[in-house]
C-alpha cells in the first residue's frame, strides 16, 4: 500500500529517527525520482548521485517535515533543487579554473626571461628524475604529442598503464619542485595540462 496515508504514517515514523521507516521510503522512490532526474541529465552515474544527495537530506531535515503538506511534491522539488546545485558548482568550478588560466597569462606575460629559465630549467631537472618507464610516457606524451593509444601501442603497454604513468609524473614533477597541490603545477605549467589525446 502506497496511498497518501501510509506515506503519512511512514514520515511521522521517520521525523522520529526511524530508520526502517526512512528505507521504506528511500525503497518506494528511487526509482521514480531516478528516472525523473534523468529527464534533466542523461548521464545515470549523476541522476544516482543527486537522488542519493537527496535522500541524504530529507534524513537530515526530517525534523522540518511535519510543515510539508505535501511529501511527495517535496521530495521531487528537492531532487530538483539538487540538479540544479550541482549544475551552478560546475559552472562556478568552471569560472574560477577560466579565471586562474587569464590570471595565469597575464603573469606569464608579465614575468621576465630570467625568472622563466629559471622555471624551464627546474622543470627539466624535475623530470630528469622521473622513473625511466615514467619519464619515457611522459616525454612522448608532453614533447612528441603523442595520444595515449599511441603511446601504449609503442611501449606494448595498456591505456590504463599510460594514464596511471602520467599521474604519476605530475606527481613526482609537482613534488619535486615543492608544489603544495596539482593546481599550483598548473599555474606555473600550464602547457602540462593541455587535454590529452587519446
Amino acid at each position: 500500500m502506497e496511498g497518501k496515508q501510509y506515506i503519512s504514517e511512514l514520515v511521522k515514523a521517520m521525523k522520529n529517527g526511524d530508520q526502517l521507516a526512512f528505507n521504506a521510503i528511500h525503497n518506494m522512490y528511487y526509482d521514480k525520482l531516478t528516472a525523473f532526474v534523468r529527464m534533466y541529465t542523461k548521464d545515470i552515474q549523476d541522476a544516482e548521485d543527486i537522488v542519493q544527495d537527496t535522500f541524504i537530506k530529507i534524513w537530515n531535515a526530517k525534523d522540518k517535515l511535519d510543515t510539508i503538506d505535501s511529501f511527495n511534491s517535496y521530495l521531487y522539488r528537492m531532487a530538483y533543487n539538487a540538479f540544479l546545485d550541482g549544475r551552478r558548482k560546475d559552472v562556478k568550478e568552471q569560472n574560477m579554473l577560466d579565471s586562474w588560466k587569464y590570471k595565469r597569462m597575464l603573469d606569464t606575460i608579465e614575468e621576465d626571461d630570467e625568472l622563466k629559465k629559471r622555471r624551464i630549467q627546474k622543470l627539466k631537472a624535475a623530470i630528469e628524475l622521473l622513473p625511466p618507464r615514467c619519464k619515457e610516457v611522459f616525454l612522448l606524451c608532453k614533447f612528441e604529442n603523442r595520444s595515449h593509444d599511441e603511446i601504449a601501442t609503442a611501449l606494448s603497454i595498456s591505456k590504463k598503464t599510460v594514464q596511471a604513468q602520467m599521474c604519476k609524473a605530475y606527481t613526482l614533477i609537482r613534488n619535486a619542485l615543492n608544489l603544495d597541490d596539482t593546481l599550483n603545477l598548473f599555474l606555473l605549467f600550464p602547457e602540462l595540462f593541455e587535454v590529452d589525446k587519446s
